[in-house]
């Protein structure tokens, strides 16, 4: 397979008249410090205009500005955010910002505590900043991001200067599925190596030894090998003649690792190993939601008393039976537990044969319509929030005949099952409620994993504020 990199002289390849990424990190530091300090002094103005129909000390902002703008960036540099931010989905890419920015909130604030010059900071004008610097960043770093993919792509900045050194299949096995050239980078030279069976030992060792004296000349940032990982003699042979040279040397990924989007070097004990999966949230996001859960579902539960004992009297009078019911759900990690809910019908199935809802339904009552229509009847399931058996948002729990009906018909149905179930969820706010065929299953499913791929305490906030405010929450509900 021909490379371009091989049809163009060698002096062109290695003079490209771009941009190296040093200069790009460095320029993106000052449009995201400039952005800060103009927020900071836009909170200032706004705040003290506002407030006391005056502009408030020129200098009190440019200081504020500039000691943020200085710790936003050292963390934003420690945490890879800028290299990073190009290869996120704009949520992915947010969140980190949020957290990178709430952080240097948060030591700004220390700082200025323990340098005694917090006193000279109106503390209206910096929560004001808390929100304009924030959406000021997400702006700046959207786009500057979209602008440096665009140019790097049309050859105007460089993502680095690499060497691919491999086995034949190989090289043009990377060169068809990732196209290096394609993204920005300046691909100075495609270096083939022989099989270990089709040469010896020492006429493979004068052709890395050329490949070396090539590198010295090109000067590559990065020199990829396209080896099988099952030939570690080759790729050892590679890397110690490599050793000599100021490059990185990255090795290009099996085929099959493509098919996991979200892969970690890890470490086992003495061993290192690849983590192609794991379970959602991690122990330090599990622990946050399920303070957040404890939190507001005590606080919910207390201030929705009286309400919780009029609807129990509503519901005792129109119909016989008890206003609350139990019905069995599977909930994390597929295990049983009983789910609480105002009675809204006139049955209580429970077992291996559950009918569901429809609409007009004859065995809803006139108070459950109503308590289903306003998602009312889903109120109770605070107290299995705070027992531990459900989250305040995630996947809905089905019935347990549901269960066993859409998991051998859905793809990774079971998955949903990886984080407690939740009274509401994104898949609800979205108008997945209701009766549902298998199609509309297969939807609901869908935005289930995407929460659970997409997890932030934030996100839930914004699911919450959703269930009580948006249109969507409440259709197909009856």
């Amino acid at each position: 397979m021909m490379h371009r990199s091989e049809t163009l002289p060698l002096a062109e390849l290695s003079h490209r008249r771009t941009l190296s990424p040093p200069i790009v990190t460095g320029l993106r530091i000052a449009l995201e410090a400039a952005a800060i300090i103009l927020a900071a002094f836009a909170s200032n103005a706004a705040y003290h205009v506002v407030a006391y129909q005056v502009t408030g000390p020129g200098f009190v902002p440019l200081e504020f500005g500039a000691a943020f703008a200085t710790l936003f960036a050292i963390i934003s540099f420690y945490r890879d955010d800028l290299r990073q931010s190009g290869n996120l989905t704009f949520r992915k890419s947010a969140q980190r910002l949020f957290q990178t920015f709430s952080l240097a909130f948060v030591a700004v604030i220390v700082v200025g505590f323990f340098t005694k010059t917090s006193d000279i900071h109106s503390r209206g004008t910096v929560l004001v900043f808390y929100g304009l610097g924030l959406a000021s960043l997400v702006l700046v770093r959207t786009q500057t991001t979209r602008l440096i993919d665009h140019v790097t792509r049309a050859g105007w900045v460089s993502a680095g200067r690499i060497m691919i050194v491999g086995f034949s299949r190989e090289l043009t096995s990377l060169l068809g599925r990732s196209a290096p050239q394609d993204h920005g980078f300046d691909v100075l030279a495609i270096e083939p190596l022989s099989h270990p069976f089709e040469a010896t030992r020492e006429q493979i060792a004068v052709s890395i030894e050329a490949i070396v004296e090539r590198a010295r000349r090109l000067q590559p940032d990065t020199i990829i090998l396209a080896i099988p990982w099952s030939h570690s003699n080759m790729i050892d042979q590679c890397v110690r003649a490599f050793m000599n040279l100021p490059v990185r040397v990255e090795l290009a990924p099996e085929r099959v690792l493509e098919r996991f989007a979200d892969l970690r070097i890890a470490r086992l004990g003495p061993q290192l190993t690849l983590n192609v999966l794991r379970p959602p949230m991690g122990h330090t996001g599990r622990a946050a939601k399920r303070l957040f859960d404890l939190t507001f579902a005590l606080l919910g539960l207390i201030a929705l008393l009286p309400l919780f004992l009029i609807v129990s009297a509503l519901i005792r009078l129109e119909s016989n039976g008890p206003a609350l019911f139990r019905q069995t759900r599977y909930g994390f990690n597929q295990r049983p537990f009983r789910i609480w809910k105002f009675r809204t019908m006139n049955v209580m199935d429970d077992g291996a044969q559950v009918q569901q809802a429809s609409r007009d339904d004859v065995r809803i009552t006139r108070i459950g319509s109503f308590l289903r229509r306003w998602n009312i009847d889903e109120l109770p399931q605070l107290i299995n929030v705070l027992i531990g058996d459900m989250s305040l948002v995630g996947p809905r729990p089905h019935a347990v005949a549901h269960n066993r009906h859409y998991e051998g018909k859905i793809d990774l149905y079971a998955r949903r099952h990886n984080v407690r179930p939740g009274i509401t969820g994104w898949a609800q706010v979205n108008g997945l409620r209701g009766a549902t065929d298998e199609f509309t299953m297969q939807k609901r499913v869908e935005f289930d994993l995407y929460y659970l791929d997409n997890w932030s305490l934030t996100f839930d906030v914004g699911i919450l504020f959703m269930t009580v405010f948006s249109r969507r929450s409440y259709r197909n509900a009856y």
